[in-house]
Order: C-alpha cells, then structure tokens, then sequence
C-alpha cells in the first residue's frame, strides 16, 4: 500500500500553491496529486499544537503526497523554499485518517443508498466504527411533504470512519456527497520525520 505523508509549510498558502504547481509541472505529475490540507477541511487539533496555532493564524499550509513524490517535495522545499518564503516545518507519515459523520433521511432509496456505502461498498482496509441505525416507520404519516415534522419513514444513522488515508478521504467524499449526510473534520494521525533522510520519532 502505498504510504501518504503530511508536509508541513510555514508560508502563505497562495505561494505554497505556486510552488507546488511549479514542482508538479516540473516533474509532469498529475494536476491534483498533491492535496492541500484546506481543501480536505483538516481538524487542527490532529496537527499538534504549535501548528494549530500557525494553520488557524493562517500562516502555514499542510500538504498530502504519497511517496515518493512526498520525499521529492519535501527535498525541494527545503533546497527552494526559503527563496520564495517558504520553508519546511515538519514532515509526518500518515499512518491513519478518520473523520465522523451523521444523518437523518426520511427516504428509503436513500438510506439504502448510504447502507451500501457503509457496509458494502468501503474501501480496503477502511473501518466504519461505532455504528449507530435506526428506523422508525409511521404508516399514519404516508404521503406528508417531506419538510413536514413527521414521516412516514425516518431513518437515522451515526459512526466514524477511520483506516489509512486514501480510503478515509474516499470515504468521506462519497459521504459529503450525499444529500442529508453531514461529515466531521478529517483527523490524521500520523509519525513524524525530522527530515527526508532522517529516522523517524512518534510525534506529540
């Protein structure tokens, strides 16, 4: 399985951006390959606290690669970022990913639809935990509108998702895409790398 890491920047994000698409172009990856950690809705608190403080402050980015363009990218911020204003702060493993969700749906083609997607249709390695389901069936209520306050059908569902980062992000984006369906933060966790050629140590 291929290993995910988290580059930590300390920069503004819109010259991060330029960089990364510069780094990319140059080495004809793919436009998307490297994920920014504001498109993905990070939980700061999964980031430590002295880069919560910098990604809140709006001073830092965080980006997703898997390797070995990870590495590549890393050696290139630390050789051609301070040019630009950029610098390597940090570089984590991505070990896992997990983010929590809820809905309420008052059809059954969607809750089946949102079933498959928990219990069939996950990707390998991805854990659907603390799963809560409910149905509530009211025959008296057949054919109100659907914005009224009560249903004939009412189903209600809770947990969290959490694997390694791929399918977690899949996940969250085939959840986020349903109507009725709210998804949390995705929080990471991960072991931290001093540096593309240094050991790694469990970071805090």
């Amino acid at each position: 399985m291929t290993r995910w890491y988290e580059i930590a920047v300390h920069g503004r994000e819109d010259v991060v951006g330029a960089f990364v698409a510069g780094f990319v172009a140059a080495r004809g990856e793919r436009e998307g390959v490297v994920l920014f950690g504001s498109d993905l809705d990070l939980e700061p608190e999964s980031l430590g606290e002295r880069l919560k403080e910098l990604f809140v402050a709006g001073s830092h980015a965080v980006l997703l690669a898997p390797e070995p363009l990870a590495g590549a990218l890393a050696d290139a911020l630390v050789e051609g970022g301070p040019g630009v204003g950029v610098r390597l702060e940090r570089r984590r493993e991505v070990r896992a990913a997990a983010f929590t969700f809820h809905a309420e749906m008052f059809s059954r083609a969607l809750a089946e639809g949102l079933r498959q997607a928990l219990h069939i249709s996950v990707p390998e390695g991805t854990l659907v935990e603390d799963l809560a389901e409910t149905e509530e069936v009211h025959p008296e209520a057949r054919g109100v509108d659907l914005y009224a306050p009560v249903h004939d059908y009412i189903y209600r569902v809770s947990g969290r998702i959490r694997g390694p980062f791929p399918g977690v992000v899949e996940m969250r984006r085939r959840l986020g895409d349903m109507e009725f369906v709210d998804v949390g933060g995705l929080h990471l966790e991960g072991i931290q790398v001093s540096s593309p050629s240094a050991p790694s140590e469990i970071s805090k």
